[in-house]
């Protein structure tokens, strides 16, 4: 399949309550995508930040695909991963490591906490809080091991040597790098 773009342009009002007069009128453009039966494929961009969101969407599926059967997502297993190899560490350092936003970790841990694969508590100042696996996380990382190598396994074998060997050194720098601007 592939995509085909129509444009519609459209006018939206929004208000405060029901049944206030609108505050503001914007007037935007809505893009309906029509699926063709051609073979359907990322789009071409000199785009970095595109070409990395949509790598980043295509490989997570397919993580996630793999972990799927031991319950967990790629996101969930990567976070448990960390915590295996940090020991306690505060949110607030997770953050800095993992390059995720405090509202955006809080997210992603709560069903780790919820299921007891991860323990909080809280530190010294209230709004600190530190995180650590738990027995059962480490449980749950040894019956996920399989699925994510079964899932390392399938994009070696998408991807030649030369390009995976890049891609694991090129894009931690990337990050590294983005991160100090």
């Amino acid at each position: 399949m592939s995509a085909k773009f129509r444009g519609m342009n459209c006018t939206h009002s929004s208000s405060r309550r029901v049944g206030e007069a609108p505050l503001t009128r914007r007037k935007c453009l809505h893009i309906h995508v029509v699926m063709t039966d051609e073979t359907s494929k990322p789009a071409s961009t000199p785009c970095l930040c595109l070409a990395l969101r949509q790598a980043s969407r295509v490989v997570s599926r397919l993580y996630d695909e793999e972990l799927r059967g031991v319950g967990l997502r790629a996101t969930q297993y990567s976070l448990l991963q960390l915590l295996r190899r940090s020991g306690e560490v505060r949110q607030r350092d997770l953050g800095e490591v993992t390059v995720h936003e405090e509202t955006t970790l809080t997210r992603n841990l709560r069903p780790l906490v919820d299921a007891g694969w991860v323990a909080v508590r809280a530190g010294q100042d209230r709004r600190e809080k530190w995180f650590k696996i738990t027995r059962s996380g480490l449980a749950k990382l040894a019956e996920a091991r399989p699925a994510w190598a079964r899932a390392q396994g399938r994009m070696r074998s998408l991807l030649p040597e030369d390009v995976w060997q890049n891609l694991i050194s090129v894009l931690p720098e990337v990050a590294r790098l983005t991160a100090e601007a």
